[in-house]
């Protein structure tokens, strides 16, 4: 009782209400005064056991919130569309692992579609996406511009070209990706309509079957620039540009208007803002 009252800065009389209104509720004594001291009876003993129990549970989880604000651990859920994911995310990754290394981090990769709706559900931190979003429950931040390039083999008769004119892309068989990725509808905007009458010879999977099928001299493309770094430092590719344009991607970030962001988001949003160009 001594120790109760120096610890809750309580009159002794306001202990023992609190106890009377304990052994009230229970329907049981859980303390008896005997010899001059106060002693447990069992079910007080029973009761002090999970109030243990409970105190440690409750400082336990202060702990581990204060370890999620501290970022000495939670999870970054983050989701992009593929190009994104397999040539520019993994560099970002390694950043922000490089200075919170106890955040675990999971990506998923598809199109923008399929990320948009799991980040609206709360299933994702976080959206890398490249086609246009328009959901009012998510805030929308351009990221960076992409640029786009057309590739074709060291062994195609433009690889020794300075320059293409747009409506020579009509002359060449065409290899494309994934549908869906977007990038026709940027090349609409930037080139015109002479995208949409291309001669397409095969259309393929993912950015590194395109990648094989030029460099194999099964056609022409036009990529993402981040795609063929290695390519045409090995020579396995050329990029030829197109004359009297630029043409791009441009990246958006997403995440819920209306939720709150976890510390680790807030880092990794930050990080992805010195990315920005």
């Amino acid at each position: 009782m001594a120790k109760a009252t120096d610890i809750l800065q309580y009159a002794q009389p306001t202990i023992s209400t609190h106890i009377a209104n304990l052994e009230s509720y229970y329907g049981c004594p859980l303390i008896d005064f005997q010899n001059r001291k106060y002693v447990l009876t069992e079910e007080g003993t029973c009761l002090y056991n999970y109030a243990v129990k409970i105190l440690a549970i409750v400082t336990e989880a202060h702990t581990a919130i204060e370890e999620f604000r501290s970022l000495e651990r939670g999870t970054l859920m983050i989701g992009s569309s593929s190009n994104i994911g397999v040539y520019m995310l993994p560099k970002i990754l390694g950043l922000f692992r490089e200075h919170y290394p106890d955040i675990s981090l999971r990506v998923f990769i598809d199109r923008t579609q399929a990320i948009e709706k799991k980040v609206v559900d709360y299933e994702l931190n976080i959206g890398i996406v490249e086609a246009d979003v328009y959901n009012t429950n998510l805030k929308v931040e351009f990221f960076r511009k992409e640029p786009l390039v057309l590739i074709v083999s060291p062994l195609h008769p433009w690889a020794k070209r300075e320059g293409i004119k747009a409506d020579e892309l009509l002359t060449m068989p065409f290899v494309v990706g994934e549908q869906g990725s977007g990038t026709r509808r940027f090349l609409e905007r930037q080139i015109g309509d002479i995208i949409n009458h291309v001669n397409i010879s095969l259309e393929l999977g993912s950015t590194e079957a395109v990648k094989k099928a030029v460099e194999n001299s099964l056609g022409i493309s036009i990529v993402v620039e981040s795609a063929i770094t290695r390519e045409l430092q090995s020579g396995t590719l050329v990029s030829v540009p197109i004359t009297g344009v630029e043409i791009y991607k441009e990246y958006k970030i997403i995440y819920p208007s209306n939720k709150y962001l976890t510390e680790g988001t807030k880092r990794f949003l930050s990080i992805l803002r010195s990315f920005s160009l």
